[in-house]
C-alpha cells in the first residue's frame, strides 16, 4: 500500500516530467516526435518505481530531447525556456529522491518536504546567476572564449555548494556525536549498574 504523500510525488513526478515533454515540443523549431514520445512511454513506471535507473534514463531523454530539439539560445525568452526546462529536470529529480527516502507505505513527514523544498530554492538561487550572465552573453559578447569563461563560473558556483552541504553534513555529524557517546555512557552506567544488583 502506498502513502497519500507518496501518491502526491508520484502524482508530481508525472506532471512535471509530461509537462516538459509537451513545452519541448511545442516551443521546438525542429522537435523530435519520436523522443517524445520514448518520454511520455517512460515517465509512467519512473513515477511508480522512482528508485530505479530509469529516473536516470528520463532526466537523460529530457536533456535530449531538448538539445535535438532547439538551437543555441540568443533571446531572453530562449534563455527563460532553458531555466524552465532546468527547473522542471530538478523538480523531476527531487521528487523522485525524496520519495525513495521512505518505504511507499510510510508518510513523508513536512519537515522532510521542507527541508527539501529549501534545497532546491538554493540550487535555482545558485544557478541564477549563471543564467543572468548568459543572458547578457547572448546580448553583447565578450572577447575571449565565452563558453570557457561562463563554464568556469558554473564550475564555481557547483564547487562552493558542494563545500556548503559537506559543512553542514559536518556540523550535523558532530552534533550527534555528543549525544551517541552520551547514549553510551549510559547505556554502560546501567550496564554495570544492573550487573552490581544481581552479583549483590
Amino acid at each position: 500500500m502506498t502513502s497519500r504523500s507518496q501518491h502526491v510525488l508520484q502524482g508530481v513526478l508525472a506532471l512535471t516530467s509530461l509537462g516538459l515533454a509537451a513545452l519541448t515540443l511545442l516551443t521546438a523549431s525542429s522537435g523530435s516526435f519520436v523522443l517524445a514520445l520514448v518520454v511520455v512511454a517512460v515517465t509512467p513506471f519512473v513515477a511508480l518505481e522512482p528508485g530505479s535507473r530509469l529516473t536516470a534514463l528520463l532526466l537523460g531523454l529530457h536533456g535530449a530531447h531538448w538539445l535535438t530539439s532547439h538551437t543555441v539560445p540568443d533571446t531572453a525568452r530562449e534563455w527563460a525556456l532553458v531555466f524552465v526546462t532546468a527547473a522542471g529536470m530538478l523538480v523531476i529529480h527531487l521528487a523522485a529522491s525524496l520519495a525513495c527516502t521512505l518505504p511507499k507505505a510510510a508518510p513523508i513527514p513536512r519537515a522532510s518536504v521542507r527541508r527539501w523544498l529549501a534545497r532546491a530554492v538554493t540550487v535555482l538561487a545558485l544557478s541564477l546567476p549563471v543564467w543572468a550572465l548568459l543572458v547578457a552573453q547572448s546580448a553583447a559578447l565578450p572577447d575571449g572564449d565565452a563558453v570557457a569563461t561562463y563554464g568556469a563560473i558554473a564550475a564555481l558556483g557547483i564547487l562552493a555548494f558542494a563545500l556548503w552541504l559537506a559543512q553542514q553534513s559536518h556540523k550535523g555529524q558532530s552534533a550527534m556525536a555528543p549525544k551517541a557517546s552520551a547514549l553510551v555512557s549510559s547505556t554502560g552506567i546501567s550496564s554495570s549498574t544492573d550487573s552490581k544488583e544481581r552479583s549483590s
